[in-house]
């Protein structure tokens, strides 16, 4: 967009430069003209008041020297001609004239002439102190002094000099107004973050601190729109969070009386084992959902870690895979595993491989495969993959994706929970749904 603006603002600079210019030359042109018209009656009215007229017979050597004595200077470019009134036959000419061999015509009162080299232009006196004679003056100029296309080497280096100045004044002030508008992009990319990584958003940055003024302009008139906008939606923002572990908090008690009387109707009406164990898992799922909520959510509103430790990957792997052969016997293979360290709370990295390893196993059915070297954890299984709305809110709570299948038993907690460690300890994480599931986390060392 700045190089359009840029081409169209030099663009119409230009032309109107060159419009300008052609107006110019014309009227210096015209001015030009109007000036050596007036050099041309002041030089008539001059030699009609001499003793040339009064010549009986024209001794050349004679009028020169009467021209010279009225004129001065000013006759190195005039020409004059005097004629028989009735046949026209020329009786004096000046030698300039009679160089150029050409015929000035009688009729109209002014006579222009352009010749390849020269201009001529010419008036027709009527002389009334000798009746019987007509007389033609004129001057004679160098064509290129009264042509328009003409332009003078010097001309043409005023002409580039004042166009390279308006290159580079366009391209300051193509910069200087575009770069408002290159902050407002970058702040809505940060704002746009804010909404990936479910965080605060940023308030707008000082360059585009809005004071408030009934001159402002549209732009302007944004701005404050959208810092309004911002502001309500990070204090709705935090109504929500306040009111959502609020829920959560009043959700837990009820459900431990509800536990409560669970096993008490049970044993009061001899509740069969089956359905006593069936009603006991939906109220431990429901607890442990919220547990994960209020959870996930500490951590991804602190944003802070403590307890670090220099934690061997190793170890954390063969623990978490002792638990997953209990119940998937058979269906894990590590193909690659070298240590390494991971400088980190040790219960953060526990829950980046159990949720990652956990999910590839409920969600795909034949083996994963996982592999750990290099400060490098990657896990991948044949499954459908990560429906691309998960993808595209990668990081948010209960984000199952409106195609998920009615089977699946999570609630989407995991995958939050993995983004948010990630993004905390700066951890690079990549996704891979093109055959199957392949999650990459490039962990930062120590060095680092």
């Amino acid at each position: 967009m700045r190089r359009k603006f840029f081409l169209i603002s030099f663009l119409v600079i230009f032309t109107s430069t060159t419009s300008i210019g052609a107006i110019l030359l014309y009227y210096f042109r015209s001015e030009r003209l109007s000036y050596v018209d007036d050099q041309i009656r002041q030089t008539a009215t001059a030699i009609i008041d001499s003793q040339l007229l009064d010549l009986k017979t024209y001794d050349y050597a004679r009028a020169d020297e009467i021209i010279s004595e009225e004129l001065g200077p000013d006759s190195v470019d005039k020409f004059f001609i005097v004629r028989n009134e009735q046949t026209g036959k020329i009786l004096f000419q000046t030698q300039n004239i009679e160089r150029l061999e050409v015929e000035i015509d009688r009729e109209p009162q002014w006579v222009t002439l352009h010749l390849p080299n020269y201009f001529v232009r010419a008036v027709n006196l009527g002389l009334p102190r000798v009746p019987n004679r007509t007389m033609q003056v004129g001057v004679i100029a160098d064509a290129k002094s009264m042509s328009l296309i003409y332009v003078s080497k010097t001309t043409w280096m005023m002409v580039a000099m004042i166009l390279g100045l308006m290159l580079v004044l366009t391209w300051f002030l193509s910069s200087y107004l575009f770069s408002s508008i290159n902050s407002l992009a970058n702040y809505i990319n940060s704002v746009t973050r804010s909404f990936e990584t479910n965080s605060e958003l940023p308030a707008l940055p000082p360059s585009l601190e809005v004071k408030p003024s009934p001159h402002s302009d549209e732009f302007f008139h944004l701005l404050a729109v959208l810092k309004g906008m911002v502001e309500k939606i990070n204090v709705n923002r935090k109504f929500m969070k306040t009111w959502s572990f609020q829920m959560a908090h009043e959700l837990k008690t009820p459900l431990t009386i509800l536990n409560r009387d669970v096993e008490i109707l049970s044993q009061e009406y001899e509740v069969p084992a089956e359905a006593k164990g069936e009603i006991e898992r939906n109220i431990q799922k429901i607890s442990e959902t919220i547990s994960g909520f209020l959870s996930w959510a500490e951590t991804a509103s602190l944003r802070q870690v403590d307890n670090l430790y220099a934690v061997h990957f190793d170890r954390v792997w063969k623990q978490e895979q002792l638990n997953f052969e209990k119940v998937y016997a058979g269906r894990l293979r590590c193909d690659s595993a070298k240590d390494f360290l991971v400088l980190c709370n040790p219960l953060h990295l526990e829950q980046v491989v159990r949720n990652l390893v956990g999910n590839a196993l409920k969600y795909s059915s034949g083996v994963i495969e996982v592999r750990f070297a290099d400060s490098e954890f990657v896990v991948k299984d044949s499954g459908p993959g990560i429906p691309s709305e998960v993808l595209a809110r990668l990081g948010a709570p209960f984000n199952k994706g409106l195609g998920s299948s009615s089977a699946v038993e999570g609630v989407g907690l995991g995958l939050a929970w993995v983004k948010t460690i990630c993004d905390i300890y700066g951890w690079q994480i990549a996704w891979n749904t093109q055959q199957g599931t392949e999650v990459r986390i490039q962990f930062k060392t120590l060095e680092s």
